[in-house]
């Protein structure tokens, strides 16, 4: 049976040629879209992989690319502590309501999995991290073992591939990448003779990179996974289109059977035997839709690539497919700063690692008081500014003094002496600065005496070493953050007594997207009766989080992208090839 488009007029079935037939056709190249690509592959399964952008990796390659999985083999192999049950325990408290039985034992048991088979025979690599969970305190959780990183890559490797994996966000030089552990090092190189060997030794190799390539070659993160999976899907020679946003979605009998792309100017029809992956990396970058999904978190800055307009979920729409919206809140979030450039335009600042709930900061909301525990994670600061009134009110701020900036930076601004002083990002309205906590106040539109009374109270408990509001400092998570430096008895707290005092304008955004498709535990997109569309497959962003938009750990993002799109995979496999 021919099944009309009504958009275009024309027949859209199986009967109407083909451009290109493949087995499995993966829309998006993100960790999701590329893992299932990946495992379909190492299945013998025929494979394309199209991406809208000219280069590869959408926000995966923006990121840290951390995953948490429980119980992976690495951790069984350094011996950790920790079991599959415990970690079951952990996210039955931390997702609460919204706990989905199926979608957390299929992703629990299938973990460790998916994880062994994306290393077995292929370039893609992870270590253990030092992070712990989020909330390491809370019943299951553990302090080390369930967060992994991507394994550092030589980008020259990649031959000519190297251009098309996306370019990071933190680099320095003009484009060398630097990861977290290495910024101590590169701020301060006189600190150490092995701060100077590790950042000359960093700089000659990259002033060789430039010789040839465009930005340093040494890839971390998000940049190296990326790259891995370039490499690993080369080898087993699948297809790869850039610069190919996908059009529509062909049916037949409410089952989708391939897809029709805009390559070079021209619609190609490309038909899929077993299956097409939607991971497009979600609706961040469409206005509309977060307007109509975000509900009472509606905010307008993100973090996520820009080409993440929810192209997948829009189509997978038009097929009948459903939204499911029973989340916590409708993305991965961290708060963020804006700063005005020279042009007009404005430059979405992420929350900084040197400053981030370091001791001697805090965060106030339009109240002037804390509404937080700063040295939790990024999720929780923008949680937090949601329950206290954000987006009504959207006066949140960090607030420390010059000693703090000097020492750590903040927002922008690096620490003295690559940041001599504050006029610029003054003139530009990026802070506010006073000699006093009542002026400072003042000008950013507080009560005086609240944030006097703020300030003056947190200075106690710094003295005190105990924050009896938030806990700050008392949980795993929060003493990676802690300076020893500032001694006895809490390296968490930090007094704010030092004029000139600092305002720092704060505003949620988007690291991803929570909310999705509705899905099964196969990844199958459901119609709203609860019935799978045939054909149809949703990973990453574009499915609705198995975390439902609370952040348990550092990965639970890339983690279950990867992980599902191994589900997918072995559900294709199992599907006929008619």
């Amino acid at each position: 049976m021919n099944v009309i488009d009504k958009n275009l007029n024309h027949p859209n079935s199986a009967s109407t040629s083909w451009d290109a037939v493949y087995d499995v056709v993966a829309v998006g190249s993100g960790a999701a879209g590329l893992s299932a690509a990946l495992f379909a592959a190492k299945d013998g399964m025929k494979v394309l992989v199209c991406e809208k952008s000219s280069k590869l990796g959408g926000t995966t390659a923006l990121s840290n690319g951390m995953i948490w999985v429980p119980c992976s083999p690495q951790a069984v192999a350094a011996k950790v502590d920790d079991s599959l049950e415990k970690a079951r325990t952990y996210l039955k408290n931390e997702l609460g309501n919204y706990y989905r039985e199926d979608f957390v034992d299929a992703y629990l048991t299938d973990g460790p999995k998916a994880l062994a088979e994306i290393e077995k025979g292929t370039e893609v690599k992870f270590t253990l991290a030092s992070a712990p969970d989020y909330h390491s305190s809370q019943v299951g959780g553990v302090d080390k073992g369930r967060a992994l990183s991507p394994a550092p890559y030589d980008g020259r490797l990649l031959g000519k591939d190297f251009d098309l994996v996306g370019d990071p966000i933190r680099v320095v030089l003009g484009g060398m990448m630097i990861s977290s552990g290495e910024v101590g090092k590169f701020l301060n190189p006189l600190k150490s003779t092995e701060a100077m060997k590790h950042v000359l030794t960093r700089v000659g190799r990259y002033a060789k990179d430039r010789m040839k390539f465009r930005r340093g070659t040494e890839l971390s993160g998000g940049n190296a996974l990326i790259a891995r999976f370039i490499t690993s899907l080369r080898k087993r020679e699948v297809d790869i289109w850039t610069e190919t946003p996908l059009v529509r979605l062909v049916e037949e009998n409410g089952t989708v059977i391939g897809i029709v792309v805009q390559k070079a100017g021209t619609e190609r029809r490309i038909k899929a035997t077993r299956g097409v992956v939607l991971a497009t990396g979600g609706f961040a970058r469409s206005a509309e839709l977060r307007a109509s999904l975000s509900g009472a978190h509606q905010h307008d800055d993100t973090l996520a690539h820009y080409d993440s307009t929810g192209d997948g979920i829009k189509l997978a729409l038009q097929s009948g497919g459903a939204i499911d919206n029973e989340v916590a809140s409708a993305g991965f979030w961290t708060p963020v700063s804006l700063l005005k450039d020279k042009h007009g335009g404005t430059q979405t600042v992420p929350y900084g690692w040197l400053d981030r709930g370091r001791p001697g900061v805090i965060a106030v909301g339009p109240d002037a008081k804390r509404f937080v525990n700063e040295s939790n994670s990024y999720h929780d600061v923008c949680l937090g500014m949601f329950r206290s009134g954000y987006p009504a009110d959207k006066r949140f701020f960090f607030i420390c003094d010059y000693e703090f900036l000097k020492k750590r930076g903040m927002g922008h601004m690096l620490p003295w002496p690559w940041t001599m002083g504050t006029s610029s990002y003054e003139k530009v309205g990026y802070i506010d600065v006073a000699d006093t906590i009542s002026a400072l106040a003042r000008k950013i539109g507080l009560d005086p005496s609240a944030l006097e009374s703020t300030v003056d109270e947190h200075n106690r408990h710094a003295r005190s070493g105990v924050d009896p509001y938030f806990q700050r400092g008392e949980s795993a998570f929060n003493r990676m953050l802690g300076d020893p430096e500032v001694g006895k008895p809490n390296p968490n707290l930090g007094s704010i007594s030092k004029g000139p005092f600092i305002a720092l304008r704060i505003v949620p955004a988007t690291l991803g997207t929570a909310t999705g498709l509705a899905t099964d535990s196969e990844s199958r997109v459901l119609r709203g009766d609860g019935t799978p569309i045939a054909g149809l497959y949703a990973c990453g962003n574009d499915a609705t989080s198995l975390m439902r938009g609370l952040y348990p750990g550092a990965g639970i993002t890339i983690g279950p992208g990867i992980v599902f799109a191994y589900r997918a995979a072995k559900a294709m496999s199992r599907r006929d090839n008619e």
